[in-house]
């Protein structure tokens, strides 16, 4: 019923369908503002793990649940050589609030037209991100993708992965 009403809604354009990026293709060189103002680019980040983690809008049940985990396990992320995004179409002025009311220890983006999320291939609906996350290895290939995670254990899950494959890099 869910791929149904997604389809539906993608013919009727309210939502629009990402590009079907390929685990194993080179990474989409993003270049966004973090909620300092300041860009961000992933080619800074070669030779890390980078963690783009799209949550739909800032300060809702999900989206805050995702965010706190991902910061509590940042340490361990730090500790694997990875480094954690949150990625939404949301401004800059709302990415900060969000982050500083929350205390999050890792960045969130800004990618307010939705490009960088439609080039990995996630849902925009109404204009909010899916809830995906993409992983990119140290050699700047997307590793893994997983769509429509669950707030709670996606951190855990991703850093589990990273854990795994760590000692391959």
């Amino acid at each position: 019923m869910k791929a149904f009403l997604i389809k539906l809604l993608t013919l009727l354009g309210f939502v629009e369908a990402g590009n079907l990026i390929q685990e194993g293709q080179p990474a989409y060189n993003f270049n966004l503002l973090n909620e300092e103002g300041k860009p961000v680019q992933l080619s800074q980040y070669r030779g890390k793990w980078v963690v783009l983690y799209f949550y739909p809008k800032a300060d809702t049940p999900g989206c805050t649940t995702q965010g706190k985990e991902y910061s509590r396990l940042y340490d361990k992320f730090l500790s694997n050589n990875a480094v954690v995004f949150g990625v939404s179409t949301d401004d800059v002025p709302t990415i900060k609030r969000f982050k500083e009311k929350y205390n999050f220890r890792h960045s969130l983006l800004s990618d307010p037209k939705g490009e960088v999320a439609k080039a990995y291939g996630v849902k925009l609906f109404f204009g909010m991100c899916s809830r995906d996350t993409v992983l990119i290895n140290p050699e700047g290939k997307v590793e893994k993708i997983y769509r429509g995670v669950d707030p709670k254990g996606d951190p855990n899950q991703v850093l589990s992965y990273i854990t795994s494959k760590a000692k391959n890099y």
